[in-house]
């Protein structure tokens, strides 16, 4: 028998709705439609602060708004823009984060076969400003007596672009000009244009999301590099998530929804996670007229903004309380709905564990009684508790298979920027991690014994990566007690002819500094700690109803560290540096690998102009920069994590 309370977290608001109680978090909710209506009405930004206890429902109030604007009879909230960000992230890469998340968002395929971010070009060719091909088309046909409408033009628009054929599209000129085009960068408007023709839609994503594309790839969007990316990528994030939202303009409101606010002090006691967070929303706020910002945090987190953003988050408030054994009763019998045949409710003296000394309890709390009764009701068959070890056990497996898509190239910044301070933590040496140190240092960690500066050098340009190597050089010649580590993704080897970035990066190694690459298999479990963490921090991470605390999680990693991060973290905190020759050999390896695949180690002697014995020993002393199988022949072969055979 399905259990219908085990789902008890929203874990995201773009899931199909389950059975809902409207009253339980009713003036949350009407606050939230308020808040959009006034945007609608009054053309300006508004905000809604919600509060509660974990499992209060806050996810799920969300959830509820979401569905209410892509169900709502009245086309202007069903064409409001929705953006879910779950804040996943650290005070330097704040802008960012949202960027990456609201274009996922706005990229997401809608259920009549359009993407928000399409439907709103549609809405800006429709527009006055806008000249093209099929727009000029449509206006001729108004000579024959038909009355313009926007939108009837937008939806012709979409229906008359699904039917043509990619070479038809590809030689049309969907605008000549883009109403609204001279408020944006001209990067958007060429790639806006792409998407609209349906072109190059993986580079379109890439870009619009901030990832380092190669020049190759910039020349097939028509796109110039952007300095402003290489120099200071967070204000290039900043601009274009404000160039997106103005482009919406007067069209389509945007509901932006920041979840998990908790979750930013990544490191106790450093509040510079809300202060980060809290400038983002008051940019937003003050600079657009077309947003409804909605955050949720805990009753406890307010207190760690500045007053300025606080007022700014909080134009309304509203907090979700805690349940009654009435509600309760409702929020059961609501599930219970969808299963017709199952003839049974739990008894009321049962549930009286889960409601405290005023007779309250939290909906996640009543939700996950209610399935241990359904358990016991259905049977010996029923799933025995399981001791903590082996539920954080099997949280961890799950979350590290589940990694594969979160860990594609233009989100390892994110995990290994998170990821990395949670796992010197967790390790329980001598570092501590500490929020950046420069422009192009990251996060720092710091002993008795110094300091390192890491810096994220993830870029699939060799113009942006030359750049920073640069300016890394630069920024830490001289007399120095801080050492300087390289983090790059074993996907993305330095090539041969990226001779510059090569030299620039052979300086820095001579100089004292370690370029290290994160096995695939660290980056997977990296992305597991930094996402139990933050559930941990957040209330969200639970056990039959009991919240699991992030020191929790923390003590379990220490205890149970993979071999893959036990060496991350020595690579990165260790005094041994690999020589100039052995850092380059591996580069070429990498390089060789990442094209072939699977080669004989005496063809990839020949090709990286070495002796075979000294490819076996960096291979033997580096198990995680390639596989060998001993044959004869001998083979290296690239390795791939489990999860992705």
């Amino acid at each position: 028998m399905l259990n219908p309370f085990r789902n008890a977290i929203v874990g995201d608001p773009w899931e199909r709705p389950e059975a809902d109680v409207g009253d339980i978090g009713k003036p949350a909710f009407e606050a939230c439609c308020t808040a959009i209506a006034t945007t609608l009405a009054e053309q300006r930004t508004t905000s809604v602060l919600i509060q509660g206890d974990p499992g209060a429902g806050k996810t799920h109030v969300i959830r509820r708004v979401r569905a209410h604007l892509a169900q709502s009879a009245d086309h202007r909230l069903r064409e409001t823009l929705f953006v879910y960000v779950r804040l996943l992230t650290t005070p330097a890469m704040t802008w960012r984060h949202l960027r990456r998340r609201m274009i996922d968002d706005l990229l997401r395929t809608t259920p009549d076969g359009t993407m928000q971010l399409e439907w709103l070009v549609y809405r800006r060719l429709a527009s006055p400003g806008s000249r093209g091909d099929l727009l000029d088309w449509w206006k001729h046909e108004l000579r024959g007596g038909l009355a313009w409408d926007e939108r009837a033009f937008a939806n012709a628009l979409a229906a008359a672009l699904r039917r043509l054929p990619g070479n038809r599209l590809a030689s049309l000129n969907l605008f000549h000009t883009l109403d609204g085009e001279a408020q944006s960068p001209p990067g958007l408007v060429q790639v806006l244009l792409r998407l609209a023709g349906r072109r190059e839609l993986s580079l379109v994503r890439a870009w619009l999301r901030g990832d380092s594309l190669t020049s190759s790839d910039l020349d097939k969007l028509g796109i110039a590099e952007d300095p402003l990316l290489d120099e200071d990528p967070e204000y290039a994030a900043r601009e274009m998530v404000l160039a997106l939202s103005r482009l919406a303009g007067e069209k389509m409101p945007m509901v932006l929804c920041f979840d998990q606010v908790e979750a930013l002090e990544t490191i106790p006691g450093d509040l510079a996670g809300f202060v980060a967070f809290g400038a983002a929303v008051s940019a937003l706020h003050d600079e657009t007229t077309n947003l409804v910002l909605i955050s949720c945090m805990q009753v406890s987190t307010w207190p760690k903004f500045r007053e300025v953003d606080y007022a700014r988050l909080a134009e309304r408030q509203a907090d979700l309380p805690t349940l009654g054994r009435s509600d309760a009763m409702r929020l059961i019998q609501a599930r219970l709905a969808a299963f017709p045949s199952y003839a049974w409710l739990p008894p009321e003296t049962e549930l009286e564990p889960v409601f405290n000394e005023q007779g309250e309890a939290s909906a996640r709390a009543i939700l996950n009684k209610a399935a241990e009764l359904f358990d016991r009701m259905a049977g010996p068959d029923r799933p025995l508790a399981i001791p903590r070890e082996s539920f954080l056990q099997q949280e961890w497996d799950g979350r590290v298979d589940g990694a594969t898509e979160t860990i594609a190239q233009g989100n390892v910044d994110e995990v290994l920027g998170q990821g990395v301070p949670a796992l010197i933590a967790a390790a329980r040496g001598d570092w501590t991690p500490r929020n950046g140190g420069g422009r192009d240092i990251d996060f720092r960690l710091e002993s008795e014994a110094g300091q390192i500066g890491v810096s994220l050098c993830n870029q699939r340009n060799m113009n942006s990566l030359s750049a920073r190597l640069r300016r890394l050089a630069s920024s830490t010649a001289g007399p120095r007690a801080v050492r300087l580590v390289l983090l790059r993704d074993p996907r993305l080897p330095i090539g041969k002819t990226a001779r510059a970035t090569r030299r620039r990066l052979d300086d820095l190694t001579k100089a004292g500094a370690r370029l290290v690459h994160p096995s695939l298999e660290a980056l997977q479990a990296l992305e597991a700690l930094r996402t139990l963490l933050a559930d941990a921090r957040s209330g969200d991470l639970t056990q039959d109803g009991s919240p699991i605390g992030p020191q929790t999680v923390q003590d379990w990693v220490a205890q149970n560290m993979p071999a893959c991060l036990r060496k991350l973290a020595e690579d990165i905190t260790g005094s041994d540096s690999p020589s100039d020759r052995d850092a380059r050999l591996r580069e070429d390896l990498l390089a060789l690998l990442e094209e072939r695949c699977l080669l004989p180690l005496e063809e990839a002697a020949r090709d990286l102009q070495q002796q075979p014995s000294l490819l076996r020993e960096l291979v033997q002393a580096s198990p995680d920069l390639a596989g060998i199988l001993e044959g004869p022949p001998p083979v290296l072969y690239r390795l791939v994590p489990a999860a992705h055979i």
